[in-house]
């Protein structure tokens, strides 16, 4: 239940940033929120998940992010 509501503000907070057309603070925010996978993939691996988990999901989905802040502070 708490990753469901996490996982809904950071949708809110991000159409907020989107529907206000400001592509930079989104970009530090998502940069900020890379934090979020990361963590996460530490909380799998530290708990006996598994690598293919916390690297396949966790970690591709902090690759991803990075990736479009970087688009949105670079554009």
């Amino acid at each position: 239940m708490a990753k469901a509501v996490r996982d809904i503000a950071c949708g809110f907070f991000t159409g907020i940033l989107i529907l206000n057309q400001a592509p930079h603070v989104l970009g530090w925010f998502m940069l900020a929120a890379t934090i979020i996978p990361l963590t996460d993939a530490g909380i799998v691996l530290g708990h006996g998940g598994t690598k293919g988990t916390a690297y396949g999901i966790h970690g591709v989905t902090a690759g991803v992010m990075l990736i479009i802040s970087g688009l949105l502070l670079l554009g």
